[in-house]
């Protein structure tokens, strides 16, 4: 990926790690003397640990140094939803098959290991230890993320008195996301609505074209839905808030 990306600025290579055990920091210093610019990493319970368990905290301050941003995908967690849940009685002919072709069911749930993820990553301080810290959901949409940070903050004010840990915020969860996480919407979300109802650095443009759900004018369809957003807001989403996550400004 690196000898890739080697000949060409405009290219960012992306690594895959784990942070399951003490390897992970060998393959990531690896991946960093290679010049890869983002790091993807599974969306799971890292050497069955939480993410924002003590002994992670070396793999997180290595990115946060670097900065380098730690990626989640799909394929960060199960890409099918499970046998049981396809299981309606309809013919298994009327069930899709192939590689990365998802069905309705799938697509409905594929975020839900990334949410689980960053909602303990958030929850056990990781990004108040870590402030320079960032990190993305990608090609997941981006409508569950008002809710998600949503949670997050009312979980914080809630628990905080039986989970003392929750008391020494600095900041709430939803500040936290907008200063160090970013997410790209599918082009038929309304990012003009995720603007108004979060904080628009949350979301920056992407396409999977031509997979189905990168749509065929993933442009236009974006430029279309923010005409009344604000030029800001549009510069930011289209360009602005990649960049600064990249650290390309």
């Amino acid at each position: 990926m690196a000898a890739c990306c080697a000949g060409d600025a405009r290219l960012h290579g992306v690594a895959l790690c784990d942070l399951d055990d003490e390897g992970s920091l060998t393959e990531l210093d690896a991946a960093l003397d290679l010049g890869l610019r983002e790091v993807w990493i599974p969306a799971r319970a890292p050497g069955g640990r939480s993410p924002g368990h003590p002994d992670h905290d070396a793999f997180w301050a290595r990115l946060a140094d670097a900065g380098v941003p730690f990626v989640l995908h799909v394929g960060s967690g199960p890409l099918p939803i499970g046998d049981q849940w396809v299981d309606d009685g309809a013919p298994p002919a009327e069930r899709p098959s192939g590689a990365e072709i998802i069905g309705a069911k799938d697509f409905a749930v594929v975020h839900h290991p990334c949410e689980r993820f960053l909602d303990v990553l958030i929850l056990d301080g990781v990004l108040e230890r870590f402030p320079t810290l960032r990190g993305g959901a990608i090609e997941m949409g981006a409508g569950w993320v008002p809710g998600m940070l949503n949670r997050l903050d009312h979980a914080v004010t809630i628990w905080q008195r039986s989970e003392p840990r929750l008391a020494t915020f600095r900041r709430l969860p939803s500040e936290q996301a907008a200063a160090q996480l970013r997410f790209t919407p599918y082009p038929f979300e309304d990012v003009a609505r995720l603007c108004a109802v979060a904080d628009p650095s949350l979301f920056m443009f992407s396409s999977d074209y031509p997979h189905a759900e990168g749509g065929r004018d993933p442009l236009g369809r974006f430029e279309r839905s923010l005409a009344e957003s604000s030029e800001d807001v549009k510069a930011a989403f289209l360009a602005g808030n990649a960049a600064e996550w990249l650290g390309l400004d």
